[in-house]
């Protein structure tokens, strides 16, 4: 006998059953919003079935997909088709293909043509980039979109979707939102059991994993950011500003290369970035070639692990030299000219480094391992390629002031110290060590 199903609420039943261009599911934890999600992707694959198009189920990793999002559209698709692993895909008996892709690889959706409908969960974990691809994919012929999620930070999700949807504005987009404790099945729908475990956590990590609300993520590396004190409308920056460059390296993760200026007087800008996964070595020193054209940059500071891509840049005619990649030291540095206000970035220049910031954080307590809890933590190490570049920009700017002090970091030539640092590279003893500040 097939099985009913019934929505444990009206939202739920809304969730299901919505029809608007993009519909948004915000949620506590364990509200069934997976279970809703894989049913309104049934229903699209009903009534959008013609055997040539093409349906995508993601989410931010393959760890999140396989845990509830897969095994929820698996039991209500049985008999519908049939899962090939090893392609990532469902192949449904009408010939129409569901894509199963996660944004481990942000352009795994790349090229699916005929996109009829999609479904990102837990896409406040997605980073910007992969929802940008998800864009160009429902773009082609017009896909409906589900995205369902808990509330983790205020990125992308929140200030392009949330706030703007909560002020009265983007009238395609449906949001429906609601706290763990309205599924009559949630442990936490007893009041009891609530008010035990608010009293157990911190406040704002309990409105935010079970009442569903918005705020900033708990950890966050960067927490004195704030939008209205450190970003400034684009201007004319004076004259004797210098402009200089981080590069971190990637094919499969983006390659990021991120613009600064810094002023006379120490003040740091952030005035451009670049941002794209899949580009040859040849692609991004091209990337560096045009913003060398356009900002005259003194020297581009570059992820170290990559020296001969480093010598190639030099090559080409650019100003190359590795960073220091002292980790703990540059974000010790960046936190402090964020705080003080003197690292401004340009409003809309810099849309990935803003995403990225939202969702660079130490990890939790539970997620160490037995020895960690006495060492300097690191931040988790996913989507931080802007992050990097922000380090090995401050990082060698503030040692080259210190070198040369009283004398402003920009006014410190850089060709003997990169013609130095490269020769060091090319020594297989040192290749990996970061330079001593002594």
């Amino acid at each position: 006998m097939p099985e009913t199903f019934v929505p444990h609420s009206d939202k739920q039943e809304q969730l299901i059953f919505s029809d608007n261009e993009l519909t948004i599911g915000a949620f506590g934890t364990q509200w069934g919003k997976s279970q809703g999600g894989a049913i309104w992707m049934k229903r699209q694959i009903h009534e959008g079935s013609d055997g040539k198009s093409a349906f995508l189920l993601m989410a931010p990793t393959y760890k999140i997909m396989q845990q509830s999002m897969l095994p929820y559209f698996l039991h209500y698709m049985e008999g519908a088709g049939d899962h090939k692993k090893a392609e990532a895909v469902y192949e449904l008996y009408t010939g129409d293909l569901v894509f199963l892709r996660t944004g481990t690889d942000p352009n795994s959706i790349v090229g699916i043509p005929r996109v009829k409908a999609y479904w990102l969960d837990e896409a406040g974990l997605a980073s910007l980039y992969f929802w940008e691809n998800v864009l160009a994919r429902a773009a082609a012929i017009g896909a409906k979109g589900l995205l369902t999620t808990s509330p983790y930070t205020l990125n992308w999700l929140y200030k392009d979707y949330i706030k703007p949807k909560l002020a009265g504005g983007l009238p395609k987009v449906r949001l429906l939102q609601g706290a763990s404790w309205e599924n009559p099945y949630h442990s936490l729908h007893d009041p009891k059991r609530r008010a035990e475990m608010e009293a157990q956590m911190d406040p704002r990590r309990f409105k935010m994993l079970f009442g569903g609300e918005w705020s900033s993520m708990v950890g966050l590396v960067y927490d004195c950011w704030d939008d209205d004190q450190n970003l400034v409308e684009p201007f004319e920056l004076p004259p004797g500003t210098r402009y200089y460059a981080g590069v971190d390296w990637g094919f499969t993760d983006p390659f990021a290369l991120k613009v600064r200026a810094v002023t006379p007087d120490g003040r740091h800008y952030g005035v451009s970035e670049f941002y794209k996964s899949g580009l040859t070595l040849m692609d991004q020193i091209e990337i560096a070639r045009q913003k060398h054209r356009v900002y005259g940059i003194q020297t581009f500071w570059c992820d170290p692990s990559q020296p001969g891509s480093i010598e190639e840049m030099g090559r080409a005619g650019l100003p190359a030299a590795p960073a220091d990649n002292d980790i703990r030291r540059g974000i010790d540095l960046h936190y402090e000219l964020i705080k003080t206000r003197r690292y401004k970035e340009f409003k809309g220049a810099c849309p990935y480094s803003a995403d990225e910031r939202q969702m660079y954080h130490y990890p939790e307590p539970k997620d160490l391992k037995p020895d960690q809890d006495s060492k300097d933590q690191l931040p988790v190490g996913q989507n931080d390629h802007a992050m990097d570049c922000d380090r090995y920009l401050t990082l060698m700017t503030y040692r080259a002031q210190s070198k040369k002090a009283p004398r402003a970091p920009e006014a410190a030539p850089v060709e003997e110290d990169i013609h130095a640092r490269m020769e060091r590279l090319r020594r297989p003893s040192r290749r990996n060590q970061s330079e001593s500040w002594s």
